[in-house]
């Protein structure tokens, strides 16, 4: 028993409101710290993440076949793991094999060139601007002597450029086998940081796609009761962006890819296939991938021509590479994306574009791919928590469906009682009934 003089802790009284608002600031500002600390490793939380939210439907599915969770986890990462291994030995040699059919003449392209630099001074002599008259002729005469004596030592080079070249080989040969040793090392070195960075890689999305239920009530949990549904609501709704978005780009990628893949073959672009998947692993950089995997796809056009169509000239193969490219472009604006990402990311192409530029110079590669979600995200929250800032419900639909189900439940306690009530009154009739009955035979 306790003392008089001691109180009970279900008795303790609550903090006052600054002190809870100063521990807040102080574990707020630990995650930024431990968040910065961890930023080498930010790369490979987010793969995970992409990772845990990409083979969730797969775990969906196999639990629905009365397979535990952590088993059909274990099978979906060992997909994830078979996927990987099986992909690059399959598409690296069919690409090596479509880009050996790639032959591009150097020497009489840049013969094609300078001819028609030396044609410049008859079509485009030079232009006047408020009276000045510019000669260009000097211009491309210097561009045309450059690009020959560029041609002729690509091609021969002299007795001297060879006596120049062999004392740096030597150097460098000197050099290679006084590094050897630290070259061998940072291979060794390199080989086990990969395999060591695979390992947490799979391992950390085990533990994420296993515990995400469990991950989304803990943080539903942190909230106050009466916030709690639509908290979850929140959580939900973020789930969504980011799934629909991985799943939807992911369909996206292979649709580009096997588009650009056949209308490249049509067309007659020489290296289709791997143009085709250089589309399909750019697709992921939102506004800039497109146009990025346009840009080889022209140049190999203008360079080589149609293998289909040899009598047409290069630059008219090069146009209609860049209509082609045009034309999917919009498809995919148009169609394909309102339709695969629907709803999930409702954000302005501009503003798509520049935090893709942001996220880019801060996070390479990785952070061009996640940057529509992110601000998909944030603007998930902002309206959440401007709407609660004016005193408003974010989430109306939540009250209608706890409304709905109190009725609902009011409506099975009356019936409740109704039938108990009629329970009763059927039991004192039958009890009557045996009454009379028994008077009867006395």
């Amino acid at each position: 028993m306790n003392s008089p003089s001691q109180t009970p802790y279900n008795q303790a009284p609550a903090w006052p409101f600054a002190l809870r608002v100063i521990f807040w600031i102080i574990w707020m500002g630990i995650g930024v710290l431990l968040l910065l600390m961890a930023r080498p490793l930010w790369p490979l939380l987010i793969l995970t993440l992409i990772l845990g939210y990409l083979i969730q439907p797969l775990i969906v599915a196999l639990t629905r076949l009365r397979i535990s969770r952590g088993a059909a986890t274990s099978l979906s990462v060992l997909v994830l793991i078979l996927l990987a291994v099986l992909l690059p030995l399959i598409l690296i040699p069919a690409i090596l094999q479509n880009l050996a059919v790639i032959s591009i003449d150097i020497p009489t392209l840049v013969d094609n060139v300078i001819l028609w630099i030396n044609h410049l001074p008859e079509t485009l002599p030079g232009f006047g601007i408020v009276g000045i008259t510019v000669d260009l002729t000097p211009f491309y005469e210097e561009i045309s002597k450059s690009l020959s004596e560029t041609a002729a030592q690509a091609v021969t080079p002299s007795a001297e450029d060879l006596i120049n070249i062999l004392p740096g080989v030597m150097r460098s040969a000197l050099g290679a086998l006084g590094t050897a040793t630290t070259i061998a090392t940072s291979i060794i070195g390199g080989v086990f940081g990969i395999l060591l960075s695979g390992f947490l890689l799979l391992l950390l999305t085990f533990y994420f796609a296993y515990d995400q239920p469990n991950l989304v009530d803990y943080l539903v949990e942190l909230a106050p009761d009466a916030y709690q549904a639509e908290w979850r609501e929140l959580w939900r709704r973020t789930g969504f962006i980011w799934s629909s978005f991985f799943r939807g780009q992911l369909a996206l990628s292979l649709i580009m890819g096997a588009l650009v893949w056949l209308g490249l073959t049509i067309i007659g672009v020489p290296g289709a296939f791997a143009l085709g998947a250089l589309s399909a692993v750019l697709e992921v950089i939102p506004t800039l991938g497109p146009i990025l995997a346009a840009v080889p796809g022209v140049a190999l056009a203008l360079l080589s021509g149609s293998m289909h169509f040899p009598e047409m000239a290069n630059w008219i193969v090069a146009l209609v590479t860049v209509g082609f490219y045009v034309l999917i472009q919009q498809a995919e604006n148009l169609f394909l994306v309102p339709r695969i990402l629907g709803r999930s990311v409702g954000i302005h192409p501009a503003l798509v574009l520049v935090g893709v530029m942001i996220f880019a110079s801060q996070f390479g590669i990785v952070g061009a791919f996640i940057a529509t979600p992110v601000l998909a995200t944030l603007f998930e929250w902002f309206k959440y928590f401007h709407t609660r800032i004016l005193g408003k419900e974010p989430y109306p639909e939540l009250a209608v469906e706890e409304d709905a189900g109190e009725n609902a439940a009011q409506e099975v306690e009356m019936n409740a009682e109704k039938m108990g009530d009629d329970g009763r009154e059927g039991a004192s009739s039958a009890a009557e009934v045996d009454t009379r009955a028994d008077a009867v035979v006395k």
